[in-house]
């Protein structure tokens, strides 16, 4: 079944069940890998509607609402993916990244990573955090 049969497929069944979760994470993603922010931000929401408490799936909307530029609403899904899940390194590493790079605001980024590296220093992304505190040590001087 190619793509376009797969979405009109998935927007059925959300049409006929408003709560299937499933449905709207994965046209979420489908329109997150094909960067339509449009899109996959309205199906991140619903997803979020129904259970809010996906740091994976707010995660993904707070980087669609950075590609999209809206950076406070990015900065907020991140914040609130850590509050959800304070063991989803994902978020903490994004987070990260948005302070520094949107907001030029290092230290606070340097202070994001650490926090990831003393709630998980064995987590999948604790090297990313790592290099990016390696990266960036210079800058705060």
């Amino acid at each position: 079944m190619d793509e376009k049969n797969s979405v009109a497929r998935l927007k059925k069944r959300l049409n006929t069940d408003s709560n299937d979760i499933d449905a709207a994470i994965a046209l979420g993603n489908i329109y997150y890998d094909h960067g339509d922010t449009g899109q996959s931000i309205l199906y991140y929401r619903r997803a979020l509607d129904i259970n809010p408490d996906l740091a994976g799936v707010r995660t993904d909307l707070g980087t669609m609402y950075w590609r999209n530029g809206d950076i406070s609403l990015a900065e907020q899904a991140f914040r609130e993916a850590i509050a959800s899940d304070p063991g989803f390194g994902h978020a903490y590493v994004n987070l990260g990244l948005l302070l520094h790079r949107a907001k030029n605001d290092v230290r606070e980024a340097r202070a994001v990573w650490q926090k990831l590296l003393a709630v998980d220093p064995e987590h999948d992304v604790a090297t990313k955090a790592r290099e990016l505190l390696q990266e960036t040590a210079a800058l705060i001087n």
